[in-house]
């Protein structure tokens, strides 16, 4: 297991409540705290090197962002999902996203199409590897969040959205290989070939293909 070096001058010149969130989004990721164990604020202030203060204000923000889950009487945790869990949470967002990428189909504009050609232009900028999955977890989020705000449906919107924490996002990629990798940067291209296209029913086939594709990578997968 990794050891953080939070001496570094990566942590060390940041905010304190920014180098909590930091140092203990790093752990979390490299393993050092398990799904659904305990996170103490007393050792993890010691980690960071910072008052318990900072830490609560990084534990909420990654309670936002879906690493860490409050429980009445214990406190913060780990937040965990099963294989069942993953597989339900794509099963939803596929029916979800594909309504959202046939209505997104009647709404585009021209600049609308550019943006979302953009943001596949720079997700096929990086490679698939430990040190860009964060980079490429936001890009993808911000990819199917500018299809959920084309569709135009603000509960719809909300209701995807709900299932997409980026910390969920980060820990998907790692079933992924190099070729789901390109797969899935090749379904977004197709996705934004069927929205110019004004043609719902491709727009809304190709994004349940897409999400259906992820979560097989995750049904088959020999972690649990």
């Amino acid at each position: 297991m990794e050891v953080l070096d939070t001496a570094s001058p990566k942590f060390t010149n940041l905010p304190a409540p920014e180098r909590a969130y930091i140092i203990i989004r790093e752990a979390i990721l490299a393993g050092e705290y398990q799904p659904n164990a305990r996170l103490r604020e007393d050792e993890l202030a010691n980690l960071v090197g910072t008052s318990r203060t900072p830490v609560r204000t990084a534990l909420h923000r990654l309670a936002q962002d879906g690493f860490v889950v409050f429980h009445p009487n214990s406190g913060a945790a780990v937040r965990g999902w099963t294989r069942k869990d993953a597989i339900e949470i794509f099963q939803v967002r596929a029916c979800l996203e594909s309504c959202a990428a046939g209505l997104a189909a009647r709404n585009a504009t021209p600049r609308d199409i550019r943006d979302l050609e953009l943001i596949c232009e720079e997700m096929e900028s990086y490679r698939l590897a430990p040190e860009t999955v964060e980079s490429l977890s936001v890009l993808n989020r911000k990819f199917h969040t500018k299809i959920l705000k084309l569709a135009d449906n603000s509960k719809l919107e909300e209701t995807a959205l709900s299932l997409m924490d980026i910390g969920f996002l980060i820990r998907s990629y790692r079933f992924f290989s190099a070729k789901d990798e390109q797969r899935s940067l090749i379904h977004h291209r197709d996705l934004v070939a069927a929205i110019a296209a004004g043609d719902s029913d491709w727009s809304s086939s190709i994004m349940k293909s897409h999400i259906m594709a992820a979560c097989d990578l995750v049904r088959t997968s020999e972690e649990e």
